[in-house]
């Protein structure tokens, strides 16, 4: 479906209103659903006990003006024209790879790990995976039941062979303990998703859907951890002093992301810790490869350290100030056309989205998460102290530029 048009959010409304099941005739036919697997998640929806269930299953275009292939956007404005009633919204969500998404709003049951269980559970079979999110919200076990999964079948593409995660990381020699002051920011904003003029996401629709992108980015963040660990266990530096340089520094990196996860950490420290994992899988690789010389970490776009590919520079005025950034090359074409980029990293301050940039994140802000900073573990440390004394202070406003 490339646009889900008015009409098409009028029988959607209208399905969800009666037996709170809407499959779009595309979708059915791509997953083969069948009049019969509709009627079993007719029947799971009917018997739920302790959800306000809804199932809305479409892909969402990506080239979509209204919801930019985000089902997430797509649930907030059904929730919006109905009223913020208490509703729970099972659907599909093509991120990285497509999986199935839960979203819930108001006074409804926990929904975290419930895709997950729901997946792991039934991984050849959507229709069961619909059916089972029922059964995990009634019993309200998921938490449970995921935490009993291990590393290595919750985040299949990390190898079976060699040494784990976990045991690699006993030969490192530094351990960065890190902390930053981030009480007061709730989410993290994945992607700046465009919407029609006077369309405002109420602020409980808005936490909402920042809680649950920010729980995919922190299992995308265990997940990258994870895979640069195993591929450390796996292999060794080339012999020279360049080569052995460039491990140490994705051990470092490695080891400093591991422990800013295991800290509960908050949506900035996660983004860091991303930031930190790609500079560690960047090093190793460097350090097995031949024709390298001296590793030294890439620029990140400042707008956006989780951008990717090449960066140019860029001088964003704001407010009287002027600043020269890296910036990737589609925030660089914004910024030379006279506009803000699109897709700026945001967090909730309140109850509203804020550039990153404009908070005080200690040296997340002050150094562009590194793309100002080669030395982002350096700057990390010098403000060890400072961030562990703020620690449960509300985020303070940054600079601008």
């Amino acid at each position: 479906m490339d646009q889900i048009s008015d009409a098409t959010i009028t029988e959607i409304e209208e399905e969800l209103a009666g037996d709170g099941v809407w499959i779009d005739p595309a979708f059915a036919r791509s997953q083969d659903i069948s009049a019969d697997d509709e009627a079993r998640i007719e029947e799971a929806v009917a018997s739920a006990e302790q959800a306000d269930l809804k199932v809305v299953l479409v892909e969402v275009d990506t080239q979509d003006e209204r919801f930019q292939g985000s089902f997430s956007s797509l649930t907030a404005w059904l929730q919006d024209s109905t009223g913020g009633r208490h509703t729970t919204y099972v659907g599909w969500q093509d991120y990285s790879e497509p999986a199935l998404q839960v979203d819930a709003y108001g006074d409804q049951p926990d929904t975290t790990y419930v895709d997950n269980v729901a997946a792991h559970e039934n991984p050849d079979d959507f229709v069961d995976q619909v059916v089972r999110v029922q059964e995990l919200l009634d019993d309200g076990n998921a938490d449970a039941l995921w935490d009993e999964v291990p590393d290595d079948e919750k985040y299949s593409w990390t190898a079976d062979e060699g040494v784990q995660a976990s045991e690699v990381v006993g030969g490192f020699g530094i351990v960065v303990a890190l902390a930053v002051v981030v009480a007061g920011i709730v989410a993290w904003r994945r992607r700046r998703r465009a919407r029609p003029a006077g369309f405002t996401l109420p602020a409980t629709v808005l936490h909402t859907v920042r809680a649950a992108e920010d729980r995919r980015l922190r299992q995308q963040a265990d997940a990258e951890v994870l895979a640069l660990g195993e591929a450390i266990g796996r292999g060794e530096p080339r012999g020279s002093a360049d080569a052995l340089a460039a491990w140490q520094q994705a051990l470092d990196h490695y080891a400093a992301a591991r422990s800013i996860l295991s800290q509960g950490a908050a949506p900035a420290d996660v983004v860091g810790a991303l930031v930190l994992t790609r500079r560690g899988e960047d090093a190793r690789a460097s350090a097995q490869d031949t024709s390298s010389s001296t590793w030294e970490p890439l620029p990140g776009c400042w707008f956006n350290p989780l951008h990717d590919g090449p960066t140019t520079r860029a001088t964003w005025r704001e407010e009287g100030h002027a600043v020269d950034v890296p910036s990737c090359r589609a925030c660089a074409a914004d910024v030379r056309a006279g506009r803000e980029p699109r897709d700026v990293l945001d967090f909730i301050e309140g109850d509203r989205t804020v550039h990153y940039f404009r908070l005080d994140l200690g040296p997340w802000s002050r150094t562009g998460y590194g793309t100002l900073e080669p030395d982002l573990l350096g700057a990390l440390g010098s403000s060890r102290s400072s961030a562990l004394r703020g620690r449960g202070t509300r985020a303070r406003r940054g600079p601008t530029g």
